[in-house]
């Protein structure tokens, strides 16, 4: 009987732990996509591809909409936009705005970025 209810109290950790890493884990997974270009966490070296991460929320959420509108023309953030409703919109734009600020352009001074 022992045996039984320890596997299940460890069963039930691992349900609750994943419950809880998924809605963490939700606008990361929201930004899988975005990871190619802006880099991890949203920061990337200095050049023409900004990097969203510690943007203001409105600004974000404004500039993606503007994306997905067409009313900002991008190489390809319009085609990519076009597929995200407003709520997803505003929670890539709440992810980004919360992430720490900054490029990576001055850890590419004297070596080429990867």
């Amino acid at each position: 009987m022992r045996v039984v209810i320890e596997s299940l109290m460890v069963g039930l950790l691992l349900v609750t732990a994943g419950v809880q890493g998924g809605n963490q884990g939700e606008p990361l997974m929201l930004t899988n996509g975005c990871i190619n270009c802006h880099g991890f966490e949203g920061q990337r070296p200095s050049g023409v591809i900004p990097s969203p991460a510690g943007q203001p929320e409105a600004y974000l959420y404004k500039t993606l909409t503007a994306y997905r509108n067409g009313t900002l023309e991008g190489s390809i953030m319009n085609r990519i936009m076009r597929e995200y409703d407003d709520q997803t919109l505003r929670q890539l734009a709440h992810y980004y705005s919360r992430l720490p600020s900054g490029s990576l352009g001055s850890d590419c001074k004297d070596a080429p970025c990867r």
